[in-house]
């Protein structure tokens, strides 16, 4: 009998209108002063305003943090933290895509004790058990993290730093498929990528377990279905809720199992360029499974995987119906032009990097180092988009 293990996951409140929740949420919980992280384009967009102003005819106070421009540094979480404190905030409200709501996650998880993010990367020491209660409140359906216990910050030198533990489960996560709607069609392909990777990672890995099966085929069925729709119109609230949902799920089968060689590639790649995280895995995870299904390890698991995808019961029909879901979302098989000068060596160098190797072992069949520098060379055997003026 497989022995495995469940993680835990924050109760979520889920619908079309429910970010007006919040404040009796924030109430249950505690109370202000409340510090909300948020991506600094939704405070342009106004976004925002419709939290604040809740919180606002609540009596709850607030301080809004809306500094997040694409992946955090490590930098940034240590301001936030300084703000945190000065504001003597006693929950964190992470609003945003996957760059806030890990930003506001890790800021929950370190602002009371005083300590630089850096002390907690890759694990080098434990996060502390005293922690802000938080909410995580996504604007895009992709990266699950309002599920998850991982956190990624960048360090100043552009790597990927990684966080992990239970200390980071958010406390409660609002899914409103309302905020979503103003996401284009491209970001909602390329952020909902990233969730099929989650789950067909997930459900693949050589951690699989029934709970990554379960969580990961059921949301590669709802997105192969849903995703589609919403990159051709996504005024559909209804269509909209589904991807919320299956990404979601997605992050329950990350969060159970985790990764393997898409987010391999794709921190790899995004350490090298400023490419959008969605993209590059989905990219990644593309040029790699072929590799990975001429092997036989976890063959049984791909044909399932396949068959959530719409294609044949069948290990080998699974790259071939990834490729015509990622088609159907209009994503090119092709780098984006900012991957231009990135070397083969470099990729595979960064593949093989501590922070990224090990999610490379995590795959069914472990890729060897030669391995690496095969599917490096795969990846930067695709044609390079053209730079647009």
């Amino acid at each position: 009998m497989r022995v495995f293990n469940m993680g835990g996951q924050p109760p979520v409140t889920f619908g079309a209108g429910r970010l007006r929740k919040v404040p009796e949420l924030v109430a249950a919980m505690g109370g202000g002063p409340v510090l909300i992280v948020a991506d600094a384009m939704l405070a342009e967009l106004g976004v925002t305003e419709r939290l604040t102003k809740g919180l606002a005819k609540a009596g709850i106070a607030h301080v809004l943090a809306a500094d997040v421009a694409g992946e955090p540094k490590q930098a940034l979480i240590d301001a936030l933290c300084v703000k945190a404190r000065e504001s003597d905030a006693k929950l964190i409200i992470g609003m945003g895509g996957g760059a806030a709501m890990d930003a506001a996650k890790l800021v929950a998880a370190i602002a009371k004790c005083g300590e630089a993010a850096e002390v907690f990367d890759l694990a080098a020491k434990p996060l502390p058990a005293d922690r802000l209660p938080s909410i995580a409140i996504p604007t895009t359906a992709g990266t699950g993290s309002e599920v998850t216990r991982t956190s990624v910050v960048s360090r100043a030198d552009g790597s990927k730093g990684w966080f992990w533990g239970e200390e980071l489960l958010f406390t409660q996560a609002v899914l409103d498929p309302e905020l979503t709607l103003s996401l284009p069609p491209h970001l909602t392909a390329w952020t909902g990528i990233d969730a099929v990777a989650h789950a067909l990672e997930g459900s693949t890995a050589r951690t699989t377990s029934p709970a990554g099966l379960l969580f990961g085929l059921e949301a590669l069925r709802i997105l192969r279905e849903y995703l589609p729709k919403a990159v051709a119109d996504g005024s559909d609230v209804e269509v909209r809720g589904k991807v919320l949902w299956g990404s979601m799920v997605a992050g329950l089968a990350l969060h159970n199992c985790n990764t393997h060689m898409g987010h391999n590639i794709s921190h790899a790649i995004g350490s090298l360029a400023r490419v959008h995280h969605g993209l590059a895995t989905g990219l990644g995870l593309e040029v790699a499974m072929p590799w990975l299904v001429e092997r036989p390890e976890g063959a049984e698991n791909y044909a399932l995987a396949a068959e959530a995808l719409g294609g044949a019961r069948e290990a080998s029909a699974l790259p071939g119906a990834l490729s015509a879901l990622m088609r159907e979302c209009g994503i090119a098989a092709e780098l984006p032009a900012e991957c231009a000068g990135v070397e083969v060596a470099a990729l595979a160098a960064a593949m093989k990097d501590p922070a990224n190797f090990g999610m490379s072992q995590n795959a069914a069949c472990k890729p060897s180092v030669e391995g690496l520098d095969e599917i490096a060379g795969m990846v930067m055997r695709l044609p390079v988009a053209a730079k647009v003026a």
